[in-house]
């Protein structure tokens, strides 16, 4: 387990400030956030490598104050693989693994067994990475702290090291927490998801609700949602806005639980979700992959319907994203390529844009 309680650690002119998360023990977390944004410092603290200026970290219900880095049972893992220059690449996975038998299981795992014999000052970025990262494991860590491990691997190389290494976590019951710029990865290995932005944590939490839920609207951009607009919030009364009159339950259940039907109005467009907002300015987030298009009106059960023209089509493999002018207000939609070119959708055709009330998020 790794528990920040109010953490402040200084480097230089800039300061983590009142940093505070939670990783389970066993649990994979991830830290995401803008270059500069103290995800290194983070790490650094929590391995003792910087000094705690005020706050507590806990390390798997130890209180760290006075543990000195190296009886933390920590490992820790750099962006650019420090390695023991004067060691073979053997010798560096063995310099304190649990047993010589772990050192080779590793090595072997990660892919690393080809290089062993190795020294390391002919090694390539991605295989100085590939072995820090085995000797890291080999110890058998409680902890392990990885920052940007697996940024210098090739594509290949990185989908087999990064599904071994959550498959080792899981095995050894090995508390993770890694520093990520890729918001897929940061989706594919987190358990919890810790946003770090000016030394500060922004939001925290399971990953998917992170990236559908964004606290505000700085967030929701910084994560990649496209479609972000401005606002205010009105309250609905007896009025669910997805629903037929058959989901009464449901209705009263949402009602139970705090939640409104609420009438979102952005300049011309009047959107329609639910939620707890409070009523006032905000703004509506709906991610470009919730928004599904088409050629001509069709019955639905979105309520949120509206007609535009497509102003761009941008395709990148296999996504395509298709910017729609809906009264002087552009909306996003990312789609299958696939379907991109079977609803033939091209720039200055005539389109409609549908999306849920669920699929509309209020900050």
């Amino acid at each position: 387990m790794i528990e920040a309680r109010g953490i402040h650690a200084r480097v230089g002119a800039f300061e983590l400030r009142d940093v505070s998360f939670t990783v389970p023990r066993g649990k994979y977390g991830v830290v995401i956030g803008p270059a500069g944004s103290g995800k290194t410092t983070l790490l650094e603290t929590i391995a003792g490598i910087r000094p705690l200026r005020s706050g507590t970290i806990t390390l798997d219900g130890q209180d760290t104050r006075g543990i000195p880095p190296e009886s933390r049972r920590v490992g820790f893992v750099y962006q650019h693989g420090y390695l023991f220059p004067h060691l073979s690449v053997g010798e560096n996975i063995g310099y304190g693994a649990t047993s010589a038998d772990i050192a080779r299981e590793t090595a072997a795992r990660l892919g690393a067994e080809s290089l062993l014999g190795r020294s390391v000052r002919g090694l390539s970025g991605g295989e100085r990475q590939l072995v820090a990262i085995a000797r890291a494991l080999a110890a058998r860590p409680s902890i392990l702290l990885l920052d940007e491990p697996f940024s210098a691997l090739d594509p290949r190389r990185r989908v087999r090291v990064r599904r071994e290494v959550r498959t080792l976590h899981q095995e050894w019951n090995i508390t993770v927490l890694q520093v990520t710029h890729d918001f897929t990865e940061a989706g594919l290995l987190g358990d919890v998801a810790i946003l770090l932005d000016s030394g500060r944590v922004l939001q925290s939490g399971p990953p998917e609700r992170v990236f559908r839920e964004p606290a505000s609207p700085y967030i929701a951009e910084f994560l990649g949602a496209e479609n972000v607009l401005a606002g205010t919030v009105h309250h609905l009364r007896d009025v669910a806005p997805d629903w037929s009159p058959s989901d009464d339950d449901e209705v009263n259940d949402l009602a139970v639980r705090g939640k409104h039907a609420i009438e979102f109005r952005a300049g011309p467009l009047t959107l329609y979700t639910v939620g707890d907002a409070a009523e006032g300015t905000g703004h509506a987030v709906i991610r470009a992959e919730e928004i599904l298009l088409s050629v001509e009106p069709h019955p639905s059960s979105a309520r949120n319907v509206f007609r535009g023209r497509i102003t761009e089509v941008a395709s990148s493999g296999a996504l395509t994203r298709v910017t729609i002018q809906v009264q002087d207000t552009p909306l996003v939609a990312a789609l299958t390529t696939r379907s991109a070119e079977e609803l033939g959708l091209v720039a200055g055709h005539e389109v409609w844009a549908s999306f849920k009330a669920m699929a509309v998020h209020l900050c």
